[in-house]
């Protein structure tokens, strides 16, 4: 499979031309790198393929148990930032 394209920073790839790839045409070229698509009216999308670590993100975006586990954990209180922790040890390397 033969395209144009420009490989830009970030490792991005982008395919010019006006003739419309196929999906298998477009993840083809997602599972060797990130792939720009961008819309005739601007929007810019990255195609790539998902990971563990993505697959673990959104399996736990869609857990309930888990979802309540960060409700409970942002609503404790006596964290404190490391400047603050600096400036109550007395240091003044932050």
């Amino acid at each position: 499979m033969s395209f144009p394209v420009d490989h830009k920073e970030h490792n991005e790839l982008f395919i010019r031309g006006k003739n419309a790839l196929s999906v298998d045409e477009l993840l083809s070229l997602a599972r060797q790198e990130s792939v720009l698509l961008v819309s005739g009216d601007g929007s810019s999308f990255v195609l790539e393929e998902a990971d563990n670590f993505d697959r673990e993100v959104a399996r736990l975006l869609s857990s309930e148990k888990f979802m309540r586990f960060l409700e409970k954990r942002s609503k404790e209180k006596g964290v404190i930032s490391i400047d603050q922790l600096a400036k109550k040890l007395g240091s003044t390397d932050a």
